[in-house]
């Protein structure tokens, strides 16, 4: 049997009573932690809760499946996911590949920060539009994919969740902002716009930030991992929210 279990968006004290009861019946469980930036301890303060090592896969292993799927075949096999579970397209292609080898699946659902960070900035989640993820660029590396998607999204009227790269390490917000005028300098799509940068959602150091990117990168704005919103055309009701629940 392979269950993929939700983590929740921070750390150990996010994931659900079920997630933690079937940890404890399991006979192998896996993490990754490649899809989204987590509290640095809070595996192995899981461990003890769950009372069982947990093993942590690198992206190669997870989007592989080999070892998850061979595990499974005869055992009670868990792989700890941050946020929820089948946000992902990689836990998605997994669960399928189990199926198809006659492993019975199971999902324990959590909290995501794709929903946390709309509903943490008073925005209406019917009005979000396609996610997308800022690389950290590099020399001969400069894709501009994502700012299109958020165009396109405004253009619609829609709100943004623009993901920051955490792969090498966890972008900041100021380099994702100047990237972002940077491609609008270029392709000038967006116009004037806003932006609300969230930091440490979930945990006691949340902090969250709205403005113009210029006033932004004048700021403080927290400690990574961040993500973005960009605001479409906003209903009465969101500007009202966005200017009673976030830091000026």
């Amino acid at each position: 049997m392979l269950l993929l279990v939700g983590m929740g968006i921070w750390d150990e004290s996010d994931i659900s009573l079920r997630g933690l009861e079937e940890l404890k019946d399991c006979d192998v469980i896996f993490a990754e932690q490649y899809t989204g930036s987590r509290e640095e301890s809070s595996l192995k303060r899981l461990e003890k809760l769950a009372g069982k090592k947990i093993i942590l896969l690198g992206r190669e292993e997870v989007e592989g499946e080999e070892k998850i799927l061979k595990e499974a075949l005869s055992k009670k096999v868990a792989l700890l996911v941050p946020g929820d579970p089948l946000i992902s397209t990689t836990h998605i292609s997994l669960k399928l590949s189990a199926e198809k080898n006659g492993i019975e699946t199971a999902v324990v659902h959590s909290s995501s920060i794709l929903t946390a960070a709309i509903g943490e900035c008073g925005l209406q989640a019917y009005k979000l539009g396609k996610p997308c993820t800022l690389a950290i660029w590099s020399k001969g590396y400069e894709p501009t994919s994502s700012y299109d998607v958020i165009a396109e999204n405004r253009e619609r009227g829609l709100h943004s969740v623009v993901f920051l790269d955490i792969k090498e390490r966890c972008m900041e917000a100021s380099e994702a902002l100047q990237q972002l005028l940077k491609i609008e300098k270029e392709k000038k799509r967006l116009g004037e716009f806003h932006a609300v940068v969230l930091s440490r959602v979930g945990s006691r150091e949340q902090k969250i930030t709205y403005g113009k990117p210029e006033e932004l990168l004048q700021k403080k704005l927290g400690k990574p991992p961040f993500i973005l919103v960009i605001p479409g055309k906003l209903h009465f009701m969101e500007e009202e929210a966005l200017k009673h629940f976030i830091c000026p």
